[in-house]
């Protein structure tokens, strides 16, 4: 009876370590897509350089009226 009550807590432990496995790795992938988001942000804020989106919203409505 004592085997059975160790391989439930090996079981147990198995699948903490398994789902503490899985959101670690969750969460690495988030922030490497984070990052790879604030790149890409910054390489086309780079490129648009006095480009204002606010401004060209603004056009845009205006074209509208």
């Amino acid at each position: 009876m004592q085997t059975q009550g160790f391989n439930d807590k090996m079981d147990t432990l198995a699948i903490i370590e398994r789902r503490l496995e899985i959101l670690t790795g969750a969460r690495l992938r988030d922030k490497s897509r984070i990052k790879n988001a604030i790149s890409v942000q910054d390489k086309l804020r780079c490129k648009s350089k006095a480009w204002s989106g606010a401004e060209e919203i603004s056009k845009w409505r205006n074209l509208r009226k």
